[in-house]
């Protein structure tokens, strides 16, 4: 009947919403979420994307920097838990303590100095590649309330040639907070692709 065939079109229209609804749906679940507002969560994302997409260049990570902090967080906890559990009474314990507690402020003072002047904003160094006399050294920068994410390439050493770049933020999240994580990735490959022959647009 008209009324039947008019009803049966109805449902076949909702049924294709519906389903490009789940298509949709689907893409997105595929796709990881921030809250765009979080300049610190966008931030650590894209950081981490960068560092994935260096690697997959072969390029091997650079580990001496980390080694250096933890070794020196180790030596500060050490002075802290003997400080705190050497089985001494007070206030014989009086010289110890006062060594404990300068050798603490020192390896953590010189821990902070390490993760300003050496470390920086490096978000990767990388062992040097084929013939390369030094490795690479990923920095990055995104200032709160700003919408662009700067990345840094240069040799790691003080007059290695660097190559900087800044990605509009927008271009790689929707409005909904979703990230196209292989787009900013190819971004990345380009930005490597210039940097190791030296060219700049």
């Amino acid at each position: 009947t008209p009324h039947s065939q008019s009803d049966r079109s109805d449902l076949l229209t909702m049924g294709s919403v519906l389903g490009l609804g789940q298509s949709r749906s689907s893409e997105d679940e595929d796709l990881q979420h921030v809250d765009t507002g979080d300049s610190l969560k966008v931030k650590q994302l894209l950081d981490e994307t960068t560092v994935k997409a260096v690697l997959e260049k072969d390029f091997s990570e650079n580990h001496s920097i980390d080694n250096l902090k933890i070794g020196l967080m180790i030596v500060a906890c050490l002075f802290a838990m003997t400080a705190q559990f050497y089985p001494m009474p007070f206030p014989e314990s009086r010289p110890l303590l006062g060594v404990c507690c300068s050798g603490y402020f020192v390896f953590s003072g010189i821990l902070q100095l390490t993760v300003k002047f050496v470390e920086r904003d490096a978000v990767l160094v990388t062992q040097p590649k084929d013939t390369s006399p030094s490795g690479l050294r990923v920095s990055s920068t995104f200032p709160r309330f700003q919408e662009f994410y700067t990345v840094t390439l240069q040799h790691n050493h003080p007059q290695g040639f660097s190559l900087q770049k800044a990605f509009s933020v927008g271009k790689f999240f929707d409005e909904d907070g979703y990230f196209d994580e292989d787009a900013f990735t190819n971004a990345i490959h380009d930005l490597l692709a210039q940097f190791e022959t030296k060219k700049i647009d």
